[in-house]
């Protein structure tokens, strides 16, 4: 199966096969990704602002752009099922990954707090992304199709509740944070939000496919279900890994099998139970035990994976579902700057509010706010469910994706201003905890 080439090279060159293309966009899309997240770690920003950078270079707001033939030449319907395929692939493993990093002994001694703080800091950009998502729907119809009004309204909300917990943890470790109370509450404010953002989005994606709430309640019921056969009745199962891991001191190939297996087989379960599969995966990687060497082996050799080859092709997916130019017209500009108002300002106020009403100085009050408002790679995936499932349209998916850049770049520069060091400033105690990671 060949497609055309570019004018002029087909004489010189033969035309690609579907497979042979596929195998020229991963290595052109990790060259991409990489450079631009580096060249983006440069000036004190997250390298995975550069790789969603990278995506949407490659995508028809800048390649397809200068080059139109290039888009049919690369990313031709065949050869974007196969990425797709990829990438959904990644998708599942990061969100093992994100279970796997949640750490029940960062909640010891600061749940009250944290707790408060996230419980506002969701509630508050939740409600105000409602009510943006009811307004969107009388002005610009198109920008949220599905047909049920009330699916759109709530996504908005969950979109704008949503904080990165794995690019906020980086940048808290870059900064040396990690070792202070304000970072220790933060990353446990970013660990309760993480999980009520999911458990939103579980309720979303059911709603939508049943558009009622008590056609809603199966689906979430046999989640939770699945969710205490994981967390309770697996978990002779899982001390045995744990058992087994520590006896041969070592993850050899076939015990790493069949952690992947397991969790590819928890986002079949929970794609079954009518929610999403990325649940299941993220419920399996919650399960493991929390044996220190085991995660950390498990997080090395999954993230060589995901990190280097399959997320950067979920990102190139995301680029080239994302079309800046659309963003046109004055309609567009203000449902742009209407969600960046509520994302940021929801997020902060709720955020803020609550820690300076429980006695934070004001310097790091602010800086909680500003750091909860990191939304960066979970709010793309967030995105591209509510993409998939028609809850959005391309032109909103555009303007959340710019939302999600921005939220996440001006993290660094907010922190500096505030005193909070730079990236490679690390305390001595981050420093150990960098080395045992």
């Amino acid at each position: 199966m060949t497609f055309a080439t570019l004018p002029g090279l087909s004489a010189a060159l033969p035309p690609l096969s579907v497979l042979s293309t596929v195998l020229v966009d991963v290595a052109l899309i990790m060259v991409v990704s990489k450079l631009l997240g580096r060249l983006l770690a440069q000036v004190g920003q997250p390298p995975v602002i550069g790789e969603i950078l990278g995506g949407i270079a490659l995508g028809p707001s800048l390649l397809g752009a200068v080059l139109p033939a290039s888009q049919s030449l690369l990313f031709p319907a065949p050869v974007l099922e196969q990425l797709n395929l990829l990438a959904q692939l990644g998708l599942i493993l990061f969100m093992f990954l994100i279970g796997l990093e949640v750490q029940p002994e960062q909640l010891r001694g600061r749940v009250p707090l944290a707790s408060r703080v996230s419980l506002v800091g969701v509630l508050l950009p939740l409600l105000l992304g409602i009510l943006l998502g009811l307004a969107l729907e009388q002005v610009a119809p198109d920008l949220l199709p599905h047909q049920n009004m009330v699916t759109g309204s709530l996504f908005m909300g969950t979109a704008m509740a949503i904080t990165a917990f794995p690019v906020l943890a980086r940048i808290l470790k870059e900064r040396g944070l990690l070792a202070i109370p304000l970072g220790q509450l933060v990353i446990t404010c970013a660990a309760i939000d993480d999980i009520l953002g999911w458990l939103l989005l579980a309720g979303v994606i059911s709603f939508s496919h049943s558009g009622s709430l008590a056609g809603a309640w199966p689906a979430l019921l046999l989640t939770g279900l699945w969710a205490l056969v994981l967390l309770v009745g697996l978990r002779p199962l899982m001390a045995r890994l744990e058992r087994h891991y520590r006896s041969q001191r070592q993850l050899d190939p076939a015990l790493l099998a069949l952690v992947l297996a397991g969790a590819i087989l928890s986002a079949i379960v929970t794609e079954l139970t009518g929610v999403h599969y990325i649940f299941g995966a993220f419920l399996f990687g919650l399960a493991l035990p929390r044996y220190g060497p085991l995660q950390r082996r498990l997080q090395l050799q999954t993230e060589q994976l995901v990190v280097t080859l399959l997320l950067p092709i979920f990102f190139a997916i995301s680029g080239l579902r994302t079309t800046v130019s659309i963003l046109q017209g004055p309609t567009m500009l203000l449902a742009l700057g209407a969600v960046l108002v509520v994302a940021i300002g929801g997020k902060y106020l709720g955020c803020w509010g609550v820690a300076r009403l429980a006695g934070l100085p004001a310097r790091e009050a602010q800086a909680v706010g500003w750091l909860m408002n990191t939304r960066g790679l979970t709010e793309l995936v967030v995105l591209n469910v509510g993409l998939s499932l028609g809850v959005i349209g391309p032109a909103l998916f555009t303007i959340m994706v710019m939302m999600a850049l921005i939220t996440t770049a001006m993290a660094g520069p907010l922190l500096g201003r505030l005193g909070y060091g730079r990236i490679g400033a690390q305390s001595p105690q981050a420093r150990v905890l960098d080395s045992r990671s």
